[in-house]
C-alpha cells in the first residue's frame, strides 16, 4: 500500500471519524432505550423525592414530573430540561456508594477496564479496515466526492 498525501490523511481521519460518531450515536440510542428503572422503583424513587427524602432537588423534580413538565424517563435520559437537577442527587450517591462500585468493579470478572475511546478505536478499526478507508480517501482526493454521504 502506498503512503497517504496529507490530504488523503485528512480524508481517511474524516471517514474514521464518521465511523466513530456513527458508532456512538447508536450506543447512546442503545443506553437511552434501556430503562433505567423498573416501574415500582420509579414509583418509590417519587414517593421518596416528593417527602424530600432525597434532597431539595429531587423533591423539586418529582413536583415537575407531577405537573406533567418532564418524566422520570426524560429526566434519566437526560432529555429533560431539567436533568440538571439530579445532578446534586446522583454526586450524593456517589460520594456515599463510590467504594462500594469501585470493590464490585475490581471483584467482577467481565469488567473490562479499557477506556470507552479505547475501545470505540478497536470497534472502528474492526468495522472500517485500513484499506476501504484508503480507498474511500483516495475517492474523496481524486473526486471530491465522500461516497459515506451517500449512505
Amino acid at each position: 500500500m502506498t503512503e497517504l498525501t496529507p490530504e488523503e490523511e485528512v480524508a481517511a481521519a474524516l471517514v474514521a471519524f464518521r465511523a466513530t460518531l456513527e458508532m456512538a450515536q447508536g450506543h447512546l440510542a442503545r443506553v437511552a432505550a434501556t430503562p433505567v428503572h423498573t416501574r415500582e422503583e420509579r414509583e418509590q424513587l417519587h414517593r421518596d423525592a416528593l417527602a424530600g427524602a432525597l434532597g431539595p432537588d429531587m423533591e423539586r423534580l418529582a413536583r415537575l414530573v407531577d405537573d406533567g413538565e418532564t418524566s422520570w424517563g426524560e429526566v434519566f435520559e437526560g432529555s429533560s430540561p431539567h436533568a440538571e437537577l439530579l445532578h446534586s442527587h446522583l454526586d450524593t450517591m456517589e460520594q456515599r456508594y463510590a467504594e462500594d462500585w469501585k470493590r464490585a468493579l475490581e471483584d467482577d470478572p467481565t469488567f473490562d477496564p479499557r477506556t470507552v475511546e479505547e475501545e470505540v478505536r478497536d470497534e472502528m478499526r474492526a468495522a472500517v479496515g485500513d484499506q476501504v478507508a484508503h480507498e474511500i480517501a483516495h475517492e474523496i482526493v481524486d473526486t471530491g466526492h465522500d461516497p459515506m454521504e451517500d449512505e
